[in-house]
């Protein structure tokens, strides 16, 4: 058995696991609900249906508080940030930095605007060093500098459709990867920028070596999420260098470059995705073609393993975390909406309710997370975000949503796979839940782990303890190849 004392706990067995609660928030929409007055949902019998929480239920439940907390008024600025504070360990953010620009953005008065604006300033000053390290020959300066500015320039992308420069989100993209590019051709390591050939284009990507040698190694797919960059995931590639892995960064549909800047939505058989690369890595002299794993982060958790289902040379597979439905969140958080599905309401019938009573209701905040949360799923959504709109066609959301769930493929993995669970999950809702689900319905040899506020591992993906985090990824990975 996986024992990490400093990161949580892990277990070989989901049956009993208590419920986990929201505790602190990443999105103030998730928090709150729009129309559903606080209303939760766990999972009944094991698999989708839901059931409503009692009052007294709800409050038996709480997390510790955070150990960093309350940075800002809003708790979605809060959470992206203490990404930023863990990805200090790495190289990628520096605590003086960040503690100088969050007094700023206080003193200015916290909001979407004001954050972006402080950061983007800040990311500009940083490129700036890294250009002029560049310039005099200082290589490892500029690297860090370079990973820096990109940093600070993701979290302005993460809130700009929440701010006067919506229209911009391509360009605040562009930026990160500009920076992250010049990092990379910086690196101490072979940082490779690669083209995996996917129908008639490729995705964009990088494969990370420990060296220079034409030997076959074990190679980890780090699969991002919904919103996350490259450099989100740096520091798991850095961990798998260490380790003598090999590590593919890439963006896939709905991601990064094929979002921003060629508008190509997420898709649910995301195997179609998965099956590409793994045949791209099959091709590299350097990739040990039986010790190919796939990491799923966010999002992703659940994009791994509908892609583990049918792609079965993968030798392990990682769900961080487990991940049931993406729909079961929103209908969690729009139970009207919810509601008219399941009686069977036309699409017109939901698309009004959705446009005369949830979209008044919503407000700044609630326009904003609804924006960011659905512009990676069809082109109409994408624009409504970046014209500071909330779309009007809820129903072919929903439709589309509800077709992202390994509810009915899970049984199908093959792969030794390893579920991660988050103390205070606020955005897999409900959190603990999907990832026992997710856990019972594999049939192989797994794993299931638990990460809880104990020594500050909880939220969603553990934002201030990377470290820790990728320990516990990376030994069960050992000691399963």
């Amino acid at each position: 058995m996986l024992s990490m004392p400093n990161a949580g706990r892990s277990q070989r067995l989901a049956a009993g696991d208590p419920p986990v609660s929201s505790g602190h928030s990443r999105r103030a929409l998730l928090r709150a609900g729009a129309l559903g007055g606080g209303a939760a949902a766990v999972l009944a019998a094991g698999i989708g249906t839901l059931a409503p929480v009692t009052g007294a239920a709800a409050a038996s439940s709480s997390t510790a508080p955070s150990p960093v907390q309350d940075l800002f008024t809003l708790s979605d600025l809060d959470f992206e940030t203490l990404f930023a504070f863990g990805s200090i360990g790495y190289g990628c953010a520096e605590f003086g930095e960040l503690v100088t620009v969050v007094n700023q953005i206080n003193g200015a008065g916290a909001s979407y605007q004001t954050y972006y604006e402080s950061f983007w300033a800040l990311a500009r000053r940083t490129e700036a060093l890294a250009d002029a390290e560049a310039a005099a020959g200082h290589r490892a300066a500029a690297r860090g500098a370079y990973l820096r500015a990109s940093t600070y320039y993701a979290m302005c992308l993460y809130f700009i459709l929440g701010t006067t420069a919506a229209a911009q989100e391509a360009g605040a993209y562009a930026a990160c990867q500009r920076c992250f590019q010049a990092a990379s051709q910086l690196s101490g390591w072979p940082f490779e920028p690669v083209r995996i050939p996917y129908g008639g284009t490729w995705l964009p990507g990088y494969l990370l070596r420990p060296d220079e040698r034409p030997t076959r190694r074990p190679t980890v797919i780090l699969n991002n999420g919904q919103d996350g960059q490259h450099v989100a995931l740096y520091p798991m590639a850095v961990d798998a260098i260490e380790r003598g892995y090999n590590a593919l960064l890439f963006y896939g549909p709905g991601q990064g470059e094929m979002l921003f800047e060629r508008q190509v939505p997420f898709r649910y058989d995301w195997e179609n995705v998965i099956t590409p690369v793994v045949d791209y890595l099959l091709s590299r002299p350097e990739v040990d073609p039986r010790r190919i794993i796939l990491n799923g982060t966010s999002l992703g958790g659940e994009l791994v393993i509908r892609a583990a289902a049918f792609e079965h040379r993968l030798a392990a597979v990682v769900a961080d975390p487990g991940f049931l439905s993406v729909w079961l969140t929103w209908q969690t958080n729009f139970p009207p909406i919810a509601a008219l599905f399941a009686s069977g309401a036309s699409k017109q019938e939901i698309n009004a309710a959705w446009q005369d009573k949830v979209i008044p209701a919503l407000g700044p905040v609630g326009s904003y997370e609804v924006a960011k949360t659905s512009e990676g799923y069809g082109a109409q959504f994408l624009r409504a975000a970046r014209a500071g709109q909330v779309f009007t066609d809820m129903y072919d959301l929903a439709t589309t949503l509800m077709k992202f769930t390994v509810a009915d493929v899970a049984s199908q993995v093959t792969a030794p796979a390893l579920v991660n669970v988050y103390e205070g999950d606020a955005l897999v809702i409900p959190a603990a839940e999907q990832g026992s689900v997710v856990f019972r319905l594999l049939r192989g040899d797994k794993q299931l782990h638990h990460f809880t506020a104990a020594n500050g591992a909880q939220y969603h993906c553990a934002p201030m303890a990377p470290q820790a985090h990728n320990q516990v990824i990376y030994d069960w990975l050992d000691d399963v190849l």
